[in-house]
């Protein structure tokens, strides 16, 4: 539902915030963008909490849970989600004044009330569902605030010419924020549709297992987001200033940097799935579970963290038509792909297919857009900026299982061992992947 509104803004600030006399045309946008995603936030919690009975009821397959706790706990989903969303916004506006080290700080205070406050309140209180939803809900209220507060401090302090709401402009930024959107949508139903239909397929207690894996795996994206929202106002600035070269330069160093961090978690999922999932959660049910799941989600994972690239160099150039006809071609295949493994082969499926269509983005696609946009880079962006990470992280990885202390009784003992054999591959593929680069992809 975000119509392409978020990145738009983000690109309109980037272009805009150093030319005082289009200062009136910023504000402009900005409240007319902030407008439109009021409208849809309001009519998307609506719509999920006037839903909440039938999903509840006819949708998700609960065995503990009573029926009015389930459906309250989605009416309060309704809310968290549509005001979360509406942060977005905010963000992306924060970010494109290149505030990332502010945004950071904010994560970090919200995030920690987010996930180890909640789970200091679920052990206070049992696993009161409501409750815990309840405490979301409030966190997200406190982060839209803070945002809005903060993006409202950095925008010009003008009022000749302002708008609060103006077609003239909704018109003006609606061509690249329809292709944005659309293909913002169509990621998100490629990305998500095997969730939703397999919480659909999968009773409650056996789809938490399953979410245990996409959110370790969802941790890939985590690690590499922060990048992509420091480098894409400044790509953006730089191709307007006509400054191409520095631009790549920019590409390739957060490419080099994402591949050396990403690379070596991605392969340590893969080789040691069990014992992680183990040292998490103590349950060895959910281990077992896990095994053979979580490597694929991984691969496909880390191979989607670099297939995003090729979308900043589009994004950088406001050329999405390439993005538009890749996400067409997908949901044409790949859509009837997943209903059909998710409903036949359940999580295994969809698990290799995922994997397959990950591939094939990244061996296929990524080329074509980079022959595209900017000729002769794709292989040394593959050979240089990608493969010594591979290497240092596979060759560290494969002789740590080849050393066989695989399974210590020890919770504590395996933590060490993960967290050890992780910091030392990243250490050691940053180290040499980012060999004589000076410089510095998020400085001002």
């Amino acid at each position: 539902m975000d119509l392409g509104m978020t990145p738009t803004l983000s690109r309109e600030i980037a272009r805009l915030k150093n030319d005082p006399y289009q200062h009136w045309r910023l504000l402009t946008v900005v409240n007319t963008l902030e407008s439109v995603f009021l409208s849809i936030a309001f009519l998307l919690g609506s719509l999920i909490f006037m839903s909440r009975g039938w999903i509840a009821n006819e949708w998700l397959h609960f065995q503990s849970l009573s029926l009015e706790t389930v459906s309250s706990a989605v009416g309060v989903i309704a809310v968290t989600v549509s005001l979360r969303w509406l942060s977005s916004l905010s963000r992306s506006g924060v970010n494109a004044y290149e505030k990332q080290v502010w945004t950071s700080v904010c994560d970090i205070i919200v995030n920690t009330l987010r996930f180890p406050g909640s789970l200091i309140l679920i052990i206070c209180t049992s696993g009161n569902v409501l409750l815990y939803f309840y405490f979301q809900l409030g966190v997200v209220v406190f982060e839209v605030l803070i945002l809005r507060v903060k993006l409202r401090s950095l925008l010009p302090h003008v009022r000749d010419k302002v708008k609060r709401f103006s077609i003239a402009e909704l018109k003006r930024v609606l061509p690249f924020a329809v292709g944005v959107g659309y293909t913002g949508a169509v990621w998100v139903l490629l990305t998500q549709l095997d969730k939703l239909l397999l919480s659909n397929i999968m009773p409650l207690s056996e789809y938490g297992y399953f979410t245990l894996v996409v959110t370790m795996v969802s941790g890939l994206s985590l690690l590499s987001g922060p990048i992509s929202k420091a480098i894409l106002p400044r790509m953006t600035s730089l191709l307007a200033v006509g400054d191409e070269e520095e631009m790549i330069k920019i590409y390739r160093t957060s490419t080099r940097f994402v591949a050396a961090v990403i690379i070596p978690i991605t392969l340590l999922m893969a080789t040691f799935p069990e014992m992680i999932i183990y040292s998490w959660t103590g349950d060895v049910k959910a281990a077992l579970w896990a095994a053979d799941i979580l490597p694929i989600f991984a691969i496909g994972s880390g191979f989607l963290a670099l297939i995003s690239f090729q979308y900043y160099l589009q994004y950088a150039h406001g050329v999405l038509k390439y993005h538009v006809f890749y996400n067409t071609l997908n949901i044409l295949i790949a859509v009837p792909a997943i209903f059909y493994t998710a409903y036949n082969y359940g999580v295994i499926g969809v698990a290799w297919l995922w994997l397959a269509l990950r591939l094939a983005s990244f061996f296929l696609w990524v080329p074509y857009v980079h022959h595209k946009l900017v000729p002769h880079l794709h292989m040394r962006w593959l050979v240089n900026d990608i493969l010594p990470a591979f290497l240092v992280a596979a060759l560290v990885i494969l002789a740590a299982k080849a050393v066989g202390f695989l399974h210590p009784d020890s919770r504590i003992l395996q933590i060490t061992f993960l967290g050890g054999l992780a910091s030392f591959s990243i250490g050691l593929s940053l180290a040499i992947s980012m060999q004589g680069q000076t410089k510095k992809i998020l400085s001002p």
